[in-house]
């Protein structure tokens, strides 16, 4: 099983449409999706952290070239100011 972490700062006034875009996005069920969740930071609020749980590295890059995917990337690149991602293996759980 794998993790993507998304980190973004999003654009001031943009938080809303930003958590709007992504709960919508996220309605629908993904092959290969274990979970998906949404943080934000409650003193730098245009701080965003998304984890995604992925079944395997190749369920995630099908989700990534993915027409869903796409879609959501072109609606929150006007709304972010910055984005890294790290895609992360997970080895052990509590």
């Amino acid at each position: 099983m794998i993790r993507a972490v998304l980190t973004m700062m999003v654009r001031e006034g943009c938080e809303s449409t930003f958590e709007e875009v992504w709960r919508n996005a996220m309605a629908a069920p993904v092959q290969g999706s274990l979970g998906q969740a949404m943080m934000c930071d409650a003193e730098q609020r245009r701080l965003y952290v998304i984890t995604g749980d992925w079944e395997s590295r190749d369920a995630l890059r099908a989700f990534e070239r993915s027409a869903g995917r796409q879609a959501m990337s072109a609606a929150f690149e006007p709304l972010r100011e910055s984005a890294s991602k790290q895609v992360l293996e997970i080895i052990a759980r509590a």
